[in-house]
């Protein structure tokens, strides 16, 4: 009888110190180091909290024609795709008003900030659509815009990897994309933000919540509608989707438009299960 495949498995912190986690079956450990370097290249080249990152070039450079590699060409064209797909909730465009809010800087430098009494200023957030025209290898923004790739670079780059490494769960950040048939030949077993779990063999597992990226007075989810940070947002929602991507959008979608408004229209963009817990009591 031979012996069952085995599980590598790599933990790590990246995208400003979110846990992250690469679990494979029948992969090498070189396989595995060789998918968390990648998350880590990936981060340094999108980073919008450096100025010398190929995201950050193409925001200083708004209103002009400016070349972009085929990967951030790839993601901006997510960028928009998410932004359809959540009705406009998933807006890259809210860089300038969470920049406004004071997610400036990485999470772990805000939140050493003392608390600001006075509620962050309104920065109109523009349809994504109207301010990024992205065409084969070049970008533009109009002036006085910018992009952050946030969630949906995370959700883009778990699917990919996953993928790759054919029979794998990749976790970044929450983002998770699970694919092939896990450890015990049933699927990957995936836990939820309520507590209760799912089994997947392909499928996206997206939870957006308060403690991962909040800080006292803020949110690190700006509604587009108002310009400011989510206010009517679930304490987290977790949601199943097609992949990673999807998920991710869809969780976003709940999160800053609330259960009662986010719930339906995230089940008919494609959402297999919704989960969520309450936010908590205004102390």
């Amino acid at each position: 009888m031979s012996a069952a495949p085995s599980l590598a498995v790599h933990r790590f912190t990246a995208f400003g110190g979110a846990r992250c986690e690469v679990l494979a079956i029948g992969c090498s450990d070189a396989d595995v180091s060789a998918a968390v370097a990648e998350v880590y290249a990936f981060e340094a080249r999108l980073t919008r909290f450096d100025p010398g990152s190929e995201l950050s070039r193409l925001n200083a450079a708004a209103g002009l024609r400016t070349a972009v590699s085929p990967l951030l060409e790839e993601l901006l064209r997510a960028t928009l795709d998410a932004f359809e797909l959540s009705d406009g909730a998933v807006n890259a465009a809210v860089l300038p008003a969470l920049v406004a809010a004071g997610y400036d800087r990485t999470i772990a430098v805000v939140r050493e900030r003392p608390v600001q009494g006075a509620s962050p200023a309104a920065v109109p957030v523009p349809p994504l659509d109207a301010v990024l025209e992205v065409g084969k290898g070049w970008a533009r923004l109009r002036p006085g815009n910018a992009v952050d790739l946030g969630g949906v670079g995370k959700g883009w780059l778990a699917d990919r990897l996953a993928e790759r490494l054919e029979n794998a769960a990749v976790n970044l950040g929450g983002d998770l994309r699970a694919l092939g048939a896990g450890p015990e030949g049933d699927g990957w077993t995936v836990g939820l933000c309520d507590g209760s779990a799912v089994r997947v063999v392909d499928a996206g597992v997206a939870t957006s919540g308060r403690a991962g990226r909040s800080w006292a007075g803020g949110h690190h989810l700006v509604d587009p509608r108002t310009g400011r940070p989510a206010t009517a947002v679930p304490g987290a929602v977790s949601v199943v989707a097609s992949d990673a991507l999807a998920a991710e959008v869809l969780a976003k979608l709940v999160a800053i438009r609330g259960l009662a408004e986010g719930v339906p229209l995230a089940l008919a963009r494609g959402a297999a299960r919704i989960t969520s817990t309450p936010a908590p009591e205004a102390s």
